[in-house]
């Protein structure tokens, strides 16, 4: 019975089904199986999305939708390139620690990657970049927005594992930077192979000028790490600090932003937490249908049979995981393996906290490559760039990401070290 409510799970999705649609359909045939009254059905969605701290998401979302109207993402762009712009490659490197720095507003790889596209790509066009490595680049540092916080990503996992969301934000930081750092080394060997142009001089007068004005965007994510270093506020208290924070900046430091733009803000958050959400809640009968049916002691008992050293099975977990975010919605897959893998994590003694991490960025290489690979195409269409051209010119970047995974995977004091 398992076996076939999960085959039927991935048939619906590989037949195009919006997987809210393929998992609820999963979760009918589940209950009808298992001689369960309908009536649960409606009673395990509606508590699917009885959170607190799921309220994080939607306030997230609209904290970073307002930071990017308000002009926020080109402040931080000319701030990076005076800082850096005079590298060898000096736009490629902007474009890693603009990611790094987005990452720390809005928690969206998807809104950062689409920014950051429209953005950089055209100006490392104009400067002699190849539009394939522009695009693979900004692709693959998107990865950083969900890792770095605050992140919408990590308030379902912390949800679903049921611990906290304040050390999973802790956690993302080096790793973070690890996978930044990572990156630079590789566009620095690439930028001096293709001798890519340095930007301009460096200028002291100019970086002071660009921190000044950035300066109020950077503080955001310093106010939230703070307070959640300090126990001072939670997930759910700093996301509605980081809506009034950053309404106060673009409404009346930057004034760029106005009314109108809130209520087109509103709206489209609106729509875009509704679909995050509605996926939770088609996802909350299902867990519970597989919990039902025994799937997390099939699953401890097949990886333990195969091996009971920790290192091995998390070798296993990111190959699998790997696989599954080329065919799975990230956050779909967040919630239906989160409750069934813990029961083996916690009998090999492997934190959930460091878990996470691996899990996220398993889930974040898989939207850079076929077949979801939703970063991959958000940025191919808008830079107009074929797909068989981007998987060429990330192969680079793909591999890069893959190192960065095993040292965040096998270091686990990268992940623990800001949270002891």
């Amino acid at each position: 019975m398992l076996a076939a409510i999960v085959l039927l799970l991935f048939v619906l999705i590989l037949l195009g089904m919006p997987i809210a649609v393929a998992m609820m359909g999963a979760s009918i045939v589940a209950i009808l199986a298992l001689d369960i009254p309908m009536n649960v059905l409606a009673q395990r969605v509606s508590s699917g999305v009885e959170s607190f701290p799921l309220l994080a998401i939607p306030l997230f979302m609209l904290a970073g939708g307002i930071m990017n109207k308000s002009g926020i993402s080109e402040r931080l762009f000319d701030f990076c390139r005076s800082l850096v712009g005079h590298l060898r490659g000096g736009l490629a490197h902007v474009n890693v620690l603009s990611s790094v720095l987005m990452a720390g507003i809005s928690g969206s790889s998807l809104a950062d990657c689409a920014a950051t596209t429209r953005v950089m790509v055209p100006q490392m066009e104009k400067h002699g970049y190849d539009r394939g490595f522009s695009v693979a680049l900004t692709t693959s540092s998107a990865t950083l927005s969900p890792i770095i916080p605050p992140s919408i990503l990590m308030v379902v996992y912390g949800w679903q594992a049921n611990i906290s969301i304040g050390d999973l934000f802790l956690a993302g930081i080096l790793p973070g930077l690890l996978i930044a750092f990572c990156l630079t080394l590789l566009i620095t060997l690439i930028s001096i192979m293709k001798q890519y142009p340095k930007d301009e001089l460096f200028n002291k007068l100019r970086l002071y000028s660009s921190a000044k004005t950035a300066a109020w965007a950077l503080l955001m994510p310093v106010i939230i790490i703070v307070g959640f270093r300090l126990g001072v506020f939670t997930v759910t208290e700093v996301a509605a600090i980081a809506v009034a924070y950053s309404f106060v900046v673009g409404k009346y430091v930057y004034k760029s932003l106005g009314w109108r733009d809130m209520g087109e803000l509103l709206v489209s958050t609106a729509r875009e937490a509704a679909s995050i959400l509605i996926i939770i809640a088609a996802s909350a009968p299902l867990a519970w249908s597989l919990s039902i049916l025994q799937a997390p002691q099939e699953v401890v008992g097949w990886i333990t049979g195969l091996t009971d050293n920790p290192w091995a099975v998390l070798l296993l977990l990111n190959v699998a995981l790997l696989v599954i975010g080329m065919f799975m919605e990230t956050i779909a897959v967040i919630i239906v393996l989160v409750p069934i893998l813990i029961p083996l994590l916690n009998s090999l003694d492997i934190n959930l906290v460091h878990f996470g991490i691996i899990m996220l960025f398993n889930l974040l290489i898989g939207q850079i490559t076929p077949l979801l690979g939703v970063l991959m195409f958000v940025s191919c269409n808008i830079a107009k760039l074929g797909t068989l051209q981007f998987l060429r010119s990330s192969a680079p970047f793909f591999l890069t990401l893959l190192i960065a995974l095993l040292l965040v995977t096998y270091v686990p004091w990268l992940s623990l070290a800001l949270i002891r």
